[in-house]
């Protein structure tokens, strides 16, 4: 069994200008709502180095699960593998769906957005961190429809684990 572990980041303050650029496009979208809907949202807007991290699930009752709508090819790239179409929980390995799993069930159960940084053990002892925001969607503003999520890998070679490492001792 692998130790999956993440923590929540501050939306004003998640430290990644691509995650601000996505929160502020949600913001923008849902107007007087709650949240935008999935129709408010034009994928064609996103910068073009950020499309490819981002992805779009489904909120599918009545046991409550998540299946990709659209997944990123930077994502496909990271993973080795593409899960349009597929439930969340077919993430490998069981230890990381679970973790991700959570982390929308907390943005369906709260229906607000939630940014997180993730660490991932890899083969042979490596890791891998990333940062993430995710916005709920909703077509009639009260039950969380989609989710809408857009990741971040950073810029400089442990810039996350370094984050990720002082977020840890900070909340522990």
């Amino acid at each position: 069994m692998i130790d999956v572990r993440y923590r929540r980041l501050d939306l004003e303050d998640m430290g990644f200008e691509d995650l601000h650029w996505a929160y502020a496009y949600w913001q923008e979208r849902r107007g007087e709502h709650a949240m935008p809907a999935w129709a408010d949202i034009d994928l064609n807007v996103f910068p073009p180095d950020m499309l490819p991290r981002v992805c779009v699930v489904d909120v599918t009752p009545p046991a409550v699960d998540f299946r990709y709508r659209f997944w990123g090819t930077a994502i496909t790239a990271m993973h080795h593998y593409d899960l349009t179409q597929r439930s969340v929980r077919k993430l490998t390995p069981p230890e990381y769906a679970s973790c991700i799993w959570k982390q929308y069930m907390e943005v369906f159960e709260r229906r607000e957005p939630a940014a997180f940084i993730t660490e991932v053990p890899l083969e042979r002892g490596l890791t891998s961190y990333y940062a993430v925001v995710r916005m709920p969607l909703s077509q009639r503003g009260r039950s969380v429809d989609q989710i809408l999520s857009a990741e971040a890998y950073g810029d400089q070679a442990g810039e996350l684990r370094k984050r990720f490492e002082d977020l840890w001792s900070a909340q522990s």
